[in-house]
């Protein structure tokens, strides 16, 4: 819809401003499909940019999640090893 109405406004814009008188048709038509060239240019660029800052953002948020899945498993080591220790000391005691 908007691809449609883009190049009619700005050729009625570029029509009617202040010494239009002196633009042709086909040169208003020309200006207009030079925008929607430039709107899709900006739109492209647009796109781009936050498909990279998604990109970065995700590599980011994958080097947090490694990280903390590796001080999780530290952590559980450190558990299942003082398990192990409690028990040991727990089961010396109880036989002596």
């Amino acid at each position: 819809m908007i691809p449609s109405i883009a190049p009619r406004l700005v050729a009625a814009s570029i029509l009617n401003m202040p010494g239009g008188q002196h633009v042709v048709p086909l040169a208003a038509a020309r200006l207009a499909a030079d925008a929607v060239g430039l709107m899709f240019l900006v739109v492209v660029v647009t796109v781009g940019i936050l498909l990279a800052v998604v990109t970065s953002a995700a590599r980011g948020l994958v080097a947090a999640l490694a990280e903390l899945a590796r001080l999780a498993a530290v952590m559980m080591s450190t558990v299942v090893l003082m398990t192990i220790v409690i028990v040991a000391v727990v089961a010396f005691l109880a036989h002596h």
